[in-house]
């Protein structure tokens, strides 16, 4: 996959299928997952949420290929509760914060994860803004408004993500 594929795959427009999904908690995660179409195909959206550490959160686009038979994450947005450096590249420096992780054709190219790449952040600190801003990268349509809207207060918003969640 080249890196102009991974681009036009990141900013087709993608609509939820599931938008009444439902959350669960697992091994100490609050997790949810939307399914996603688009002309190219299958995709899915997850959202995570460790249960003691807000910051500790990721939300990516996984794509599913034509055949569905290949399963590739395009982009993830992580928080800032962990280190991140990028393997392949010459400057060797790690990354403290937010970061946003995007599959590269070098990275699949040299036997890692496609989205092993992450460059740091300022977008967002919490879940809620890592979600409006993949939405708006990715170009995703049809989630609850529970989750893009930026209105309320940031401990009630958290809260609110996982509102319909089994626990």
């Amino acid at each position: 996959m080249t890196d102009e594929e991974i681009d036009r795959l990141l900013t087709l427009p993608k609509t939820v299928l599931n938008p009444r999904a439902r959350g669960k908690i697992e091994r100490g995660a609050r997790k949810i997952n939307y399914d996603l179409s688009s002309d190219a195909g299958r995709f899915s959206l997850y959202i995570r949420q460790n249960v003691r550490i807000s910051f500790n959160f990721s939300c990516g686009l996984l794509y599913f290929g034509q055949a569905g038979a290949e399963k590739i994450t395009l982009a993830r947005y992580n928080g800032s509760d962990h280190p991140h450096a990028n393997a392949i590249e010459e400057s060797g420096r790690t990354i403290h914060g937010c970061h946003i992780h995007k599959a590269t054709a070098r990275y699949i190219a040299a036997g890692m994860k496609p989205e092993s790449y992450a460059e740091l952040t300022s977008r967002y600190t919490d879940l809620r803004g890592a979600i409006v801003a993949l939405v708006d990268d990715c170009r995703i349509t049809g989630l609850p408004s529970s989750l893009t809207e930026t209105d309320t207060s940031h401990a009630q918003a958290q809260l609110e993500l996982f509102d319909d969640s089994d626990n």
